[in-house]
C-alpha cells in the first residue's frame, strides 16, 4: 500500500512513505496495548524510536535508514498478519511456498494462466544491495514457526521511494546483477493453473496444509475451504450424481 493512496501531504514522496509506515506501525502498537498481546521486541527504545516527536525521528530526514532495526521485530509480526508494511514474506520450505500458491489462486476471484513462486539464493544476498534478510525466533508466532517463514526487508533505498508497492519481487529484481552468472539470484517457477488442485493434494500429501500451517480453528477452517475450492468435498459422495 502507498502513501500517496491514502494520505495527502506536501512532502516528498520518500518522506510521506516513511510517515505513513511510520503511522501504521503506530497503530499496530496501540491496538496490541489496548487488547493485551505482548509485542515482539518491546523495549523502551522500540517506544522512544518510533513515538516522539515526528521532526525529531532520525528517519523522517529521508536518509534511507527505514525502517530502523528496533521496529523489525514488531513489523515482522504486522507484516505476518496482514498489515502492509516494507518487508516480504519468503519460507525456508519450497512446499510451504507451493501451497500458498496453489490456496491463494483456488480462492481468487479472477484467475491467471499460471502461478508463480519465487525461489532465493540466500547465498548470494549481498547482491540485493538494500534488501536485507530477517530471521525471527519461532516464539514470535505459532503460524511463523508452522511455515518456517522469514522476511526481505526492503529499505527506503530499495524501494526507490516508491513505497510498499515497490516491495514486490518483480521490483526488486534491479538488485540483480547476475545476469551473466550462471546461478542466478532469483528463479521464478510457474504451473497452469489447472494444477493448482493437484499441486494443493500434494503438499497434503507431504503434511503442508491448512491446519498445520496455521495450527488452530484458523487453519481447520482453511484446509476445508482449500478442499472445497479444489473440488475434493464433491469427491467424498460417489454416489450422488
Amino acid at each position: 500500500m502507498a502513501a500517496g493512496s491514502v494520505m495527502r501531504s506536501r512532502l516528498d514522496y520518500g518522506e510521506r512513505q516513511i510517515l505513513f509506515e511510520l503511522q501504521v506501525l503506530r497503530a499496530f502498537i496501540r491496538a496490541c496495548d489496548a487488547t493485551g498481546i505482548p509485542i515482539p521486541g518491546d523495549s523502551d527504545l522500540l517506544r522512544a524510536e518510533i513515538t516522539g516527536l515526528v521532526w525529531e525521528l532520525p528517519f523522517t530526514r529521508n536518509d534511507g535508514s527505514w525502517p530502523p532495526k528496533v521496529a523489525r521485530p514488531v513489523l515482522a509480526t504486522a507484516q505476518h498478519h496482514g498489515v502492509p508494511t516494507c518487508l516480504l514474506d519468503w519460507t525456508r520450505r519450497s512446499y510451504v511456498a507451493c501451497y500458498f500458491a496453489a490456496s491463494a489462486m483456488l480462492h481468487a476471484s479472477a484467475r491467471s494462466e499460471h502461478i508463480a513462486i519465487w525461489a532465493l539464493n540466500r547465498r548470494k544476498l549481498q547482491d540485493w544491495g538494500a534488501v536485507e534478510l530477517l530471521e525471527m525466533p519461532g516464539a514470535t508466532s505459532t503460524n511463523l514457526a508452522a511455515q518456517d517463514g522469514v522476511f526481505t526487508v526492503s529499505t527506503l533505498e530499495a524501494t526507490m521511494g516508491g513505497g510498499m508497492e515497490s516491495t514486490t519481487v518483480e521490483n526488486l529484481l534491479h538488485y540483480d546483477d547476475s545476469d551473466n552468472d550462471p546461478i542466478p539470484l532469483l528463479w521464478k517457477l510457474t504451473l497452469p493453473t489447472s494444477e493448482a488442485p493437484e499441486l494443493l493434494r500434494l503438499c497434503a500429501d507431504f503434511g503442508v496444509k491448512g491446519s498445520t500451517l496455521f495450527p488452530g480453528y484458523e487453519g481447520v477452517a482453511r484446509e476445508v475451504k482449500d478442499k472445497a475450492f479444489a473440488g475434493e468435498l464433491a469427491n467424498t459422495f460417489p454416489y450422488i450424481d
